[in-house]
């Protein structure tokens, strides 16, 4: 029975060896693919920082370039601002100098319409005169009926505003010549003013 009982106890020395060496390189092998897994999930751990970090690297890159272009548009509205508020200023001053200059030219216009006045008075007495010589029907321009519309016009300055009324009503009374009766018109408003 020795024998026996040794083949036994080799057999379960050999059986509990294998079982062992089984265990061993079950343990090994879990721990082979753990250590595998655990790379795995390093790497994809650290492959989701880098993504992550490069996400913020991108976002802070366009926010500065947005800020950029936002800067450089308020510094063109800023010129923009300096250069309207710099011409409002400028026609403020133009203004003021035209109001000015238009100050003096009225004052000198005064005086030439006054002097003017003068003047016109003078010649339409002068024209009264001759008008009571003339003959043409007592109209103040000698041949008036055969005259044309640029002929009138042109004799119209030498006419009293008196001589304009009488021509205005024989013209509107007669030929009717729309253009000839605005430009005594013209003359009339011109003479009163």
């Amino acid at each position: 029975m020795d024998e026996q009982r040794q083949q036994r106890i080799n057999e379960a020395a050999r059986q509990f060896t294998e079982v062992l060496v089984g265990s061993y390189r079950a343990v090994s092998e879990r721990g082979v693919s753990a250590q595998e897994l655990n790379v795995e999930l390093t790497q994809n751990f650290f492959n989701r920082v880098i993504e992550n970090l490069r996400a913020q690297a991108e976002g802070t890159r366009g926010m500065t370039q947005q800020l950029a272009d936002q800067q450089q548009r308020q510094r063109e509205a800023t010129q923009a601002l300096t250069q309207e508020s710099a011409n409002a200023y400028m026609d403020f001053v133009n203004s003021m100098f035209s109001f000015w200059r238009g100050s003096v030219e009225a004052a000198g216009r005064s005086t030439e319409e006054t002097v003017e006045t003068s003047a016109a008075e003078t010649r339409r007495g002068a024209r009264e005169a001759e008008t009571q010589t003339r003959v043409n029907g007592g109209l103040p321009l000698e041949d008036y009926d055969s005259l044309n519309v640029d002929q009138i016009s042109e004799r119209l300055d030498q006419l009293s505003v008196e001589e304009l009324e009488q021509l205005r009503d024989y013209e509107t009374a007669n030929k009717n010549r729309r253009t000839l009766v605005e430009r005594l018109n013209q003359g009339i408003e011109a003479g009163s003013s």
